[in-house]
């Protein structure tokens, strides 16, 4: 019987009562649950799922297995065929059972014996998948699915099974012999080459670590059946326990769908490397303060600052700090670190951008520039600091962006800046800083306010403790002279100094350390003629505040978005304009205001004081001054002296009136400006807005 006949009998066998229970039908529609299923089964549903009672009285319904889709029909046969094929005929679900005891799969109950003979679970999983291909090559509808011809078909299945199009040739050809599982995965080309095609996990696995070996294929094969005698031959094993010796052939065909990476290893880890693309990682041709990592790590222990007891809402002022640490990775040498507040919570942005401003600025100063800052998270980036390119939300392109790195790297004599660089994965073991931040969690291992690397270390611990002993500490309510358990900010710097310098003077085991210290490596490695250097100034300046497009209001006032004001004469021309403002970040007194063309002059204007009643010290000096502004203002309007008497003395002759000198043009702004430079008290121009 052909598997057209087949199929027949299984329709037929199907239309007479393929009913199974909701388990059933819930395992063949890929595991649904129990309201998918019931949804699926109302009227109107496109997978409509046809339903009727159950013959028994038992609560519940059957599900006819036609109604489903093709995928479930799909797998109710496979289901029938395994259980059919499997030692224990009992098992699986009854109702499968009953609904096989008819003709559903009389046409291969022969295959049982068949089955049987084959004592691999493995060769059968073989069998099974390939009756699957099978069945699809000579019975699946290839047209409907869009397919220009069969062969398009078959290549696709060829490359989704993973095997090639002739196999699937030779098993439907071995399957129309005489349908039976065991022909697709004996060899039959003879009556002496009975040997097996397939070859089980075991055998891979043998043959895998024989061609890593370096074995020859010949040899390989020689090990694989010397293998098999011998585990056939061990006391214990079974008769069922037959395993079949695969041919030359199928082992060299094994052998040659091994990839490149197999191959390779067989020359060695090196090899192996080089195929995969890995590169040791060296640090040989760095020098010190070339290449600087940075990263922030959260100290495991609670800690206080005894300038600030309590918050806002008048609770106990506990906190977990965070460490930020600059690090030169040439050396393993710490350069300069910093405890910053940051978020209690939050644990990708704990740190702000003005703690990493004020540590990049000491780092520049004590050690210099360096060539590359590499970090992950993104820091180092945006309008601030000009790492990378920013991206320009309204033309949605990359726009340069004049930031920190390009500026300090540009007065270094770097012409692109101080690059940044960032890992292609986070990989918390890819740089050196991380295993530097498992030594700083070792280090405050067991001091007080310590709460354990995790959960299930914090339960252990006695930072809890200490915590809420140190909030009856703020509040009196301890034993009077004693201490609060908590260490305080000072403290843990101080504890850090010395666990810097403990790093400092370990003989480290790094890569290309060669088990020196790192102040050694960091003196040895260091630049002939130094690091490059800028001056305070120039670092001052670069690192500043810009403040793009401000507006200069009337009366030569510029406004910042912290509400501070700065005024001068030489703005009063130009009110009404925008001007890019520059402020120190150390340095709030005054600003720079920056010229809009070639040519103009840059301003530097002071800070205006804004005075009122809460401020009595500032208001009496303002008074004072304007009292001498008054003064001063008298002095250039004092009338001339008159003589009552003058009038009865004779005229003299008129004299020629003078002559106009001729004074070059000036503005009235530049007058204003020279009027206030003769005067020996300076000019407030608040008074001006009136």
């Amino acid at each position: 019987m052909n598997s057209l006949s087949v199929q027949r009998a299984t329709d037929s066998a199907a239309a007479k009562g393929a009913w199974v229970t909701s388990k059933t039908v819930r395992h063949l529609l890929g595991g649904i649950s129990r309201q998918e299923l019931h949804r699926r089964t109302k009227p109107g549903d496109p997978d409509f799922i046809v339903t009727k009672p159950r013959d028994d009285g038992r609560p519940g319904l059957l599900y006819y297995v036609p109604s489903m889709h093709h995928d479930a029909r799909v797998v109710y046969r496979n289901s029938h065929l395994a259980s059919m094929l499997a030692a224990d005929p009992g098992e699986g679900d009854p109702a499968c059972a009953r609904s096989a005891q008819g003709n559903f799969f009389a046409e291969v109950v022969r295959d049982k014996e068949a089955a049987a003979r084959i004592p691999s679970q493995s060769e059968r999983d073989v069998a099974f998948r390939r009756k699957r291909i099978v069945d699809l090559i000579l019975n699946h509808n290839w047209a409907a699915e869009g397919y220009a011809f069969k062969g398009e078909f078959l290549r696709v299945l060829a490359k989704n099974q993973k095997t090639s199009v002739r196999s699937m040739h030779r098993w439907a050809w071995q399957w129309k012999q005489r349908e039976s599982l065991e022909d697709l995965i004996m060899d039959r080309r003879g009556p002496d080459r009975g040997t097996g095609t397939v070859l089980d996990a075991d055998m891979r696995s043998h043959l895998h670590g024989c061609w890593l070996k370096g074995l020859t294929p010949r040899q390989c094969y020689r090990s694989l059946t010397n293998y098999l005698q011998g585990k056939q031959g061990t006391p214990g094993c079974r008769v069922a326990h037959v395993y079949h010796i695969p041919s030359f052939a199928t082992v060299a065909r094994f052998l040659r769908s091994l990839d490149a990476l197999d191959d390779a290893a067989r020359d060695g880890p090196d090899a192996l490397k080089a195929a995969c693309g890995h590169i040791d990682r060296s640090y040989i041709d760095l020098r010190s303060g070339e290449r600087v990592e940075s990263d922030e790590c959260k100290l495991n222990l609670f800690s206080f600052d005894p300038h600030r007891p309590v918050n806002r809402r008048g609770e106990p002022w506990i906190r977990r700090y965070w460490l930020l640490t600059f690090y030169d990775a040439r050396s393993l040498f710490p350069l300069v670190w910093s405890l910053c507040e940051g978020s209690e919570y939050e644990l990708r942005r704990g740190i702000a951008v003005e703690d990493e401003i004020k540590l990049f600025v000491h780092l520049i100063r004590d050690f210099g520039v360096p060539d590359v800052i590499h970090s992950d998270r993104g820091r180092f980036r945006g309008r601030e600091w000009g790492g990378e390119p920013y991206q320009q939300r309204i033309d949605k392109e990359f726009a340069p962006v004049n930031g920190i790195l390009q500026r300090v790297g540009q007065l270094a004599g770097l012409p692109e800046g101080i690059r940044h660089d960032m890992p292609r994965v986070h990989n918390p073991r890819g740089t050196r800083l991380e295993r530097f931040h498992r030594w700083v969690a070792d280090w405050f291992r067991g001091k007080p306010g310590w709460i354990g690397a995790n959960t299930r270390e914090r339960k252990m611990t006695r930072g809890d403790a200490d915590a809420e002993r140190h909030k009856l500490w703020c509040f009196g309510k301890l034993v009077p002279g004693e201490a609060s358990p908590l260490m305080t900010r000072d403290e843990v710097l101080a504890e850090l100094g010395k666990m810097m310098e403990a790093w400092r003077e370990h003989n480290s085991e790094g890569t290309d350390m060669n088990g020196l210290t790192p102040r050694a490596v960091f003196v040895q490695c260091s630049p002939a003629g130094g690091l490059r250097r800028i001056s305070d100034d120039d670092l001052a300046f670069a690192t500043a505040q810009h403040f793009e497009n401000e507006h200069i209001s009337k009366g030569g006032i510029i406004e910042l978005r912290d509400g501070v004001r700065y005024s001068h004469p030489l703005l009063l021309g130009l009110a009404g304009q925008e001007r890019e403002v520059v402020r120190l970040r150390h340095d709030h007194s005054f600003i720079t205001v920056l010229p809009a063309s070639k040519g103009e002059e840059t301003i530097i204007a002071p800070r205006r004081v804004r005075v009122g009643c809460n401020d009595p010290d500032e208001l009496a000096r303002r008074m004072e001054l304007q009292n001498r502004v008054n003064k001063l203002a008298g002095e250039f309007t004092k009338p001339l002296d008159y003589d009552p008497g003058s009038q009865f003395v004779d005229a003299s002759p008129k004299a020629e009136p003078p002559k106009p000198l001729d004074f070059p043009e000036i503005s009235s702004t530049q007058w204003q400006y020279e009027r206030e430079k003769r005067r020996p008290e300076p000019w407030d121009f608040a008074d001006l807005e009136s």
